[in-house]
């Protein structure tokens, strides 16, 4: 056992040998922010004042500078001796801290799967009570019916939608929640769903808005862009959207006619490996497309996609001139195996991955 310090509140708690910071803390009563749970989103991170921690997850929700600041992941951190964690790169209130866990679960029901590509699906799932209140660019924990699997997707509503859940689902030949589409997700059939959770959301500047999607990862940035259509967003948005070949594009039409309602809107699909004699869009890796386009950058910047992209693009927006602080990401990987018993706490609590 473990004494964790938590400051600049000055408060504590105690970890069990196995537990990561996170779940001690969740099974204390008291809140850490956190999102996916498995050192994926960033939302989690805690700065590691003094003491020694056993990592564990995936790598990219820190970048090398992160690290040398002595930052780390409250969901991927397994305490080696007492610690002094400082809460204050999460932005947690000592109210938040000490109110716990408020994440609730929402009752749903399939309301319509349609695929969108060979691999990519949309789900709507319509909301039972009272509406989901959430902010553009969150994600939700999906429970998978007849089993005690969880999996979490962004939401791609808009928030003024809350009857409502549409996701973007990445399908997978063995993926436990790809086979519940194929073969069990029928009309009105009950699905529970927990959050919001996770950070990501536009936040407020005088700075022009680049969003770079890849694969399901438009599914926060098209909330994002409905969103900002709702409240008249007065800057210029450019969205690129890669994919391999045009018959992986998905919801352009959808895309531009949000567009529309917005003043300054442009964009700029990306097709990697093949395109028709026709195509009028950018060809190459999204970086590429990137490089071209301007040579400097001071925009805010909003990536969701597959890590490797992420990692591609992130130094060369801080090369073209973008600060590192505007520079906001969602990274989107394969679910990895968790069960909702192995993740509840007394208090509602998912282990989840990033999408399935």
């Amino acid at each position: 056992m473990n004494r964790i310090q938590v400051e600049p509140f000055g408060r504590g708690f105690d970890c069990a040998d196995d537990e990561t910071v996170l779940e001690g803390a969740l099974r204390h009563g008291v809140l850490l922010r956190y999102g996916c749970k498995h050192g994926g989103c960033g939302t989690c991170t805690v700065r590691l004042v003094d003491g020694d921690v056993e990592e564990h997850g995936s790598s990219f929700a820190l970048s090398p500078g992160d690290r040398a600041a002595d930052l780390i992941l409250a969901c991927a951190s397994i305490p080696l001796e007492p610690c002094v964690i400082d809460v204050e790169p999460s932005g947690l209130t000592e109210e938040e801290y000490l109110s716990g866990d408020r994440s609730r679960p929402h009752d749903t029901r399939v309301g319509a799967v349609r695929p969108l590509t060979g691999d990519i699906a949309a789900v709507s799932l319509d909301v039972v009570g009272d509406p989901i209140a959430f902010t553009a660019g969150q994600f939700v924990n999906v429970e998978i019916p007849g089993t005690e699997l969880v999996r979490t997707f962004s939401l791609a509503n808009a928030p003024s939608d809350g009857r409502r859940i549409d996701l973007i689902v990445k399908l997978y030949p063995d993926g436990a929640f790809s086979r519940f589409l194929r073969e069990g997700a029928v009309a009105g059939l009950p699905v529970r769903v927990l959050g919001p959770y996770g950070r990501l959301r536009i936040h407020l500047s005088h700075r022009d808005v680049l969003m770079i999607a890849g694969g399901s990862g438009l599914a926060p940035l098209l909330s994002m862009l409905r969103d900002l259509a709702d409240r008249d967003f007065d800057r210029p948005v450019t969205l690129f959207f890669g994919a391999r070949t045009a018959g992986d594009l998905y919801l352009t039409d959808e895309i531009r006619r949000v567009g529309s309602r917005l003043r300054a809107f442009e964009f700029r699909p990306v097709l990697s490996e093949s395109w028709p004699a026709d195509w009028a869009g950018e060809t190459g890796l999204v970086t590429d497309a990137l490089s071209r386009w301007r040579p400097r950058l001071a925009h805010d910047v909003y990536l969701c996609g597959p890590p490797p992209m992420i990692d591609a693009a992130v130094p060369l927006l801080t090369a073209a001139g973008v600060r590192p602080r505007n520079v906001y990401f969602d990274a989107f990987t394969p679910a990895t195996p968790m069960t909702r018993t192995a993740a509840l706490d007394p208090i509602i609590d998912v282990m989840t991955s990033r999408a399935e």
